[in-house]
């Protein structure tokens, strides 16, 4: 007759033998993995959603009326908070799963709620916008100047193109009011160039700024993570281990007892 109760211990004794090869140390292995893949995702999404707004931010550029222009730094960085508060959410969320299977594939015994992730920190202002390359009075000065030395090029060029012979000095006024127009509207066309330049540049500032505290942050709390978490996943490990070693010893003894 087959003794089920002999086969049932050996069956046990093989399955702690397994469990206590399991908690040997690889436990921070797996548990450097999981942050190092929490990490890659967290950051891949974060810099897609601050790639899409970079796009929609630059359409705001060249689209956009006067009134949205000067509201877009602000709505930036008001949109970067909230991707900020993405990117932490969903780093914690993802993260969970994977730390506790660690803890539940060898049988360790966990605090309640645990892991306990780090609280994360909200990206700081926006940094300061750069000085303006120049003084706005003497450059408007300068500009000025410049403006008066190319509105006298229509008056110069008048006899160039036979406007005495057809008119004469009755349609300089209108020359010259042509000539100071079309000066006014290349001037507002570079302003605006210049102006949107400058707006994009303000837009790339604080996206970039964005990304570097969101990483910044991320490895924080990962470093604080991985602290905390070894340090539970080593006391719950000698734990167990000392319970298994504490059954693998009775059974030992019940089947020494047994055979006696």
């Amino acid at each position: 007759m087959p003794d089920r109760y002999a086969d049932a211990v050996l069956a046990r004794r093989r399955e702690l033998r397994a469990l206590r090869e399991r908690l040997a140390g690889g436990h921070r292995g797996e548990l450097r993995t999981c942050l190092a893949l929490s990490r890659l995702a967290a950051t891949g999404a974060a810099a897609a959603a601050l790639a899409g707004l970079r796009r929609e931010a630059a359409e705001h550029v060249r689209r956009g009326d006067r009134t949205d222009r000067e509201r877009l730094p602000e709505r930036v960085a008001a949109a970067v908070a909230g991707i900020a508060a993405a990117a932490a959410a969903g780093w914690a969320a993802e993260l969970g799963p994977p730390l506790r299977r660690i803890a539940t594939e060898r049988g360790l015994a966990m605090e309640p709620g645990w892991p306990r992730l780090p609280a994360p920190r909200a990206p700081g202002p926006p940094p300061p916008p750069d000085p303006p390359p120049g003084s706005p009075l003497l450059a408007g000065v300068i500009e000025g100047a410049a403006l008066g030395r190319l509105a006298l090029l229509p008056l110069a060029a008048l006899p160039l193109a036979g406007l005495p012979a057809l008119g004469g000095p009755a349609l300089a006024p209108l020359a010259v009011g042509v000539g100071l127009a079309a000066l006014v509207v290349a001037a507002r066309v570079r302003w605006l160039a210049a102006e949107r330049q400058r707006l994009q540049r303000r837009v790339e500032q604080i996206v970039g700024a964005a990304a570097a505290a969101i990483e910044a942050d991320l490895d924080r709390r990962l470093v604080e993570l991985e602290l905390a978490a070894s340090a539970a996943l080593d006391a719950a490990v000698l734990r167990r281990r000392a319970a298994v070693d504490r059954e693998l010893a009775l059974l030992a003894a019940d089947q020494v007892g047994s055979r006696g």
